[in-house]
């Protein structure tokens, strides 16, 4: 991740650049404030931006965008946004010769949906977390065209790169873009809302990832407490749809005998599930037992305290 950020702090600095040049017009700002407070202006243009920017309509050439913290903190994401809106931007080499520039974004997709390259879950990690963000700055700023090409994406990540059979590459990351990209296509989605489906069902309804459902309970459990809460208004739809997804079984014959039950891998990750639930029990349960033993501690010393105090009193009496 540190190699991440360097590359983002690298990419805010050639787009500032690259938007110096004279045959950009850089007449609004949007402005990002990290989690220690420190602002970053990124340049843009208006005329652009509005084509796809509904929320933009309200600002006047010179305006400054402030971006709430709660939506977006990271001066590169803001960049990756612009450079997704933006017309196809050139660049010139040292021969003069002018080509077609390549987003460090789109270079990103490229490097993860490459069949030809191993699987680098760091980049992997880099891709999703970057979809989560922009998603939610697409969001905020009414940009229908980019949470689109985010869900394009997504769709070509689970069909391509994460393959059916291969578990271990539904890292945890995917779900969270995944689940982050949900939120904003259903609030955008006055069909879905009307159909009373939820971001969960809805995704659902409309995709083809199978193995995406059967293997979610592994990477919940990879993951902390902080990462599950974030996510926690998927979970129980998840796990729902998981063992809906469960109930399909395979069919085995050996002479004149036919078997059924659930695969292999369904049945190690039922069993991980239930690892965990035990241990999620026994933990509330020492809880409430620590919290119990406290009450009756605190009971005995209350009640021990009134008869020393009646004892007290018949002593004087």
């Amino acid at each position: 991740m540190q190699r991440a950020a360097k590359s983002a702090s690298a990419d805010v600095y050639a787009w500032n650049e690259r938007h110096s040049e004279p045959k950009y017009v850089t007449d609004l700002w949007l402005v990002v404030t990290d989690r220690n407070g420190k602002k970053t202006r990124v340049p843009a243009c208006r005329a652009v931006l509005i084509m796809n920017c509904l929320f933009l309509h309200s600002f006047q050439a010179g305006d400054d965008v402030e971006i709430p913290g709660t939506v977006c903190t990271d001066a590169s994401t803001v960049v990756y946004f612009l450079w997704l809106n933006y017309p196809r931007l050139t660049t010139t080499c040292e021969d003069d010769e002018e080509f077609i520039a390549h987003s460090p974004f789109d270079g990103l997709v490229d490097e993860v949906l490459d069949e030809d390259t191993d699987y680098d879950e760091g980049r992997m990690a880099e891709l999703c977390l970057a979809i989560g963000k922009i998603a939610s700055l697409a969001d905020w700023i009414q940009c229908d065209a980019t949470i689109k090409r985010l869900d394009i994406i997504m769709d070509k990540i689970l069909d391509v790169n994460v393959p059916c059979g291969e578990p271990s590459k539904y890292s945890k990351y995917l779900y969270k873009a995944q689940f982050a990209l949900n939120d904003v296509l259903y609030r955008n989605s006055n069909l879905a809302r009307m159909n009373g489906t939820t971001p969960v069902s809805s995704f659902l309804n409309r995709n083809r990832h199978p193995p995406f459902v059967l293997e979610f309970p592994v990477a919940f459990l990879s993951m902390n407490d902080s990462e599950r809460a974030q996510i926690a208004d998927h979970v129980v739809p998840m796990f729902e749809a998981f063992l809906e997804g469960s109930t399909f079984r395979f069919t085995v014959t050996c002479g004149n005998t036919t078997a059924r039950g659930l695969s292999l891998s369904t049945q190690r990750t039922l069993l991980e599930v239930n690892k965990f639930l035990l241990d999620f029990y026994k933990k509330a349960r020492a809880t409430i037992d620590a919290k119990d033993a406290a009450i009756s501690t605190l009971k005995d010393r209350t009640l021990g305290s009134c008869v020393e105090e009646e004892l007290v009193k018949r002593s004087h009496a």
